[in-house]
C-alpha cells in the first residue's frame, strides 16, 4: 500500500521500520530537513519537507493516490486537521494520534464526518494496560482478546515455583488447569516451547488462558497475588488522568505525587484521589507518604530517567508491584536489562495499533484481524483472527494435520460460548475467533500460518 506518515520523530521512525519491512511504499512528511534526511538514509522511504497541513506538501507527498495517511505529530489539532485535509484530497483512509482527553472524545464523536479510520490514544492504551496488571499483579503484562474472554499474561518463574524443573507436558498433567504456554524468554533468547521443554527459574513465560481460568492457574503455580488496593503514582499527566478514571469504580486507595499545583488541583477535583504537591524524586517524601505500605508503585512522569530511578527505589523498598513508563523507544530494552521487568511504553503501543490497522486493510480474505499484541519485548506477536470463510489447509482439519510453520502456534479457539485451549485433535471452523502466536513473522491473515 501507499502510506504517508506525517512526523519524522521516534514514533514515525519506528512505524517506518515496521511498514517498510512489510513491503509498503512509505512517504514521510515533516518540516525538519535533517529529520527527513536521516530517515531517508536509514530506510527505503520517500521524504517530503513541509507542513502536514500544507495542501501543496500533501499533494507532493501523493495524497491524491495514497491508501492511508498516518498523522502522528506532537499536536492533536494538527493531526486532526491534517487527516481532514488529506481525506478531501483523496486519501482513502486516515489515522490520527489524539492524546488530549477533551480532543479524544471529540475525535471519537466526529470520526465518521472527518474520515478518521483510527484514533490512536497512547496514554489511554497505557492506562488500560496498567489497570489490567493491577487486577492481576502476579503478571508483568496482561493482554486481552475476544472481548475480554481470553487473557495472555507474562510472568517470571520463581526459584520455588512448582513450574521450575518441570516439563510442559508434566505441568499440564499436574496442575489440572486449562492453559497454553505461548513463549519463553530465557536470558536473551525467546522461543516457542514444545511438550518436552523444561522451565527454569528466572524464565519469563507467556501464558494463554480463558479469563475465568487465569486466577486458577496462578493459584495452582502458587503465584497469585490479590488485586492492588493501595496505589502510589509518581506524576499527574495524561496517563495518570486516564488510569484514575479507569479505577474510579474500584476500591483502590490512590495517592498521586505531582510537582505542578494546577495539575494537582485538577486531579483532585476530577477524580477525588489524594494528591501530594511535591517532588517524587525525594526519597524522604515517598517514605513520608507511605511507599512502604503501598501494594504498587507506578512511575508516570514525563522524564524516563526519573521514572527509572524512582522505580528502582520502590523495588528496593520491597513494593510488591512496580510499573515504569518509558517513553523513549531505545530506552525500553536498556531499562529491562537493568532489572525493571514491568515497563509500559505508550510509543510501543502506538506502533502496535497502527500495525493492526494497516494489516486489517490488507487483502486478508477468509479472516479478519481483530487484535495484535507484542509480547516478550516485541519478540513475539499475538494476533486474534475472525475466520469468515473456509480456508484450504486451515479449516475443518485437525490442527496436527495443518502444514503450519515452525515459528508459530495456535494458542486459543473461541467458538460461540466455548473457549478452547486446543490440542492437535481440535479443528478451526468458519465463525471461530483464533489466537495465533508468532515469532518474528508478520501475519496479515490466518492463511499465513501455512508453510
Amino acid at each position: 500500500m501507499k502510506i504517508i506518515i506525517t512526523g519524522a520523530g521516534s514514533v514515525g521512525s519506528a512505524i517506518c521500520r515496521e511498514l517498510v519491512a512489510e513491503g509498503h511504499a512509505i512517504t514521510v512528511l515533516d518540516r525538519s530537513e535533517s529529520a527527513i534526511t536521516e530517515l531517508s538514509n536509514r530506510y527505503d522511504v520517500t521524504g517530503v519537507i513541509g507542513g502536514c497541513t500544507d495542501l501543496d506538501a500533501l499533494r507532493e507527498a501523493g495524497a491524491e493516490r495514497a491508501d492511508l495517511l498516518i498523522a502522528i505529530t506532537a499536536s492533536d489539532e494538527i493531526n486532526l486537521l491534517c487527516c481532514f485535509a488529506a481525506k478531501k484530497l483523496g486519501v482513502k483512509h486516515t489515522a490520527a494520534r489524539v492524546r488530549n482527553p477533551e480532543y479524544s472524545s471529540f475525535a471519537e464523536l466526529t470520526s465518521a464526518d472527518m474520515g478518521l479510520g483510527l484514533i490512536i490514544n497512547p496514554e489511554l492504551y497505557a492506562a488500560r494496560t496498567i489497570s489490567r496488571v493491577l487486577r492481576l499483579p502476579s503478571a508483568t503484562r496482561v493482554d486481552t482478546f475476544c472481548e475480554g474472554r481470553v487473557e495472555t499474561i507474562e510472568l517470571t518463574v520463581s526459584e520455588d515455583s512448582p513450574m521450575a524443573g518441570k516439563s510442559l507436558y508434566n505441568l499440564r498433567e499436574e496442575l489440572g488447569v486449562s492453559f497454553l504456554i505461548c513463549g519463553i524468554k530465557r536470558e536473551d533468547e525467546v522461543f516457542i516451547p514444545n511438550g518436552a521443554t523444561e522451565f527454569m527459574p528466572r524464565d519469563t513465560v507467556c501464558v494463554t488462558t480463558a479469563v475465568d481460568d487465569t486466577v486458577k492457574f496462578l493459584k495452582a503455580i502458587k503465584s497469585y497475588k490479590r488485586p492492588v488496593k493501595n496505589l502510589m503514582i509518581l506524576g499527574g499527566g495524561r496517563t495518570t488522568y486516564y488510569l484514575c478514571d479507569l479505577l474510579r469504580r474500584t476500591k483502590t486507595d490512590i495517592t498521586v505525587i505531582e510537582k505542578d499545583p494546577e495539575v494537582c488541583r485538577g486531579l483532585s477535583l476530577d477524580h477525588g484521589v489524594t494528591v501530594i504537591n511535591g517532588d517524587g524524586m525525594r526519597q524522604d517524601l515517598l517514605i513520608e507518604e507511605g511507599i512502604e505500605r503501598a501494594d504498587a508503585f507506578i512511575s508516570l512522569s514525563d522524564v524516563d530517567e526519573e521514572n527509572a530511578i524512582s522505580s528502582m527505589f520502590a523495588a528496593n523498598m520491597k513494593v510488591p508491584v512496580v510499573i515504569t513508563m518509558i517513553s523513549s523507544l531505545p530506552y525500553v530494552s536498556f531499562f529491562q536489562r537493568a532489572g525493571l521487568d514491568n515497563i509500559v511504553s505508550p510509543k510501543h503501543s502506538t506502533v502496535g495499533q497502527i500495525l493492526k490497522f494497516v494489516r486489517g486493510m490488507a487483502d486478508s480474505r477468509g479472516s479478519e484481524i481483530r487484535a495484535i499484541h507484542h509480547m516478550m519485548a516485541g519478540a513475539l506477536e499475538s494476533l486474534e483472527f475472525n475466520v469468515t470463510e473456509p480456508i484450504a489447509g486451515v479449516t475443518d482439519i485437525p490442527i496436527k494435520d495443518i502444514n503450519r510453520r515452525d515459528d508459530m502456534l495456535i494458542a486459543c479457539i473461541v467458538r460461540g460460548k466455548d473457549i478452547i485451549i486446543p490440542s492437535g485433535h481440535d479443528s478451526i471452523l468458519v465463525g471461530d475467533s483464533v489466537i495465533v502466536v508468532a515469532k518474528g513473522t508478520a501475519l496479515n491473515s490466518i492463511k499465513d500460518i501455512l508453510k
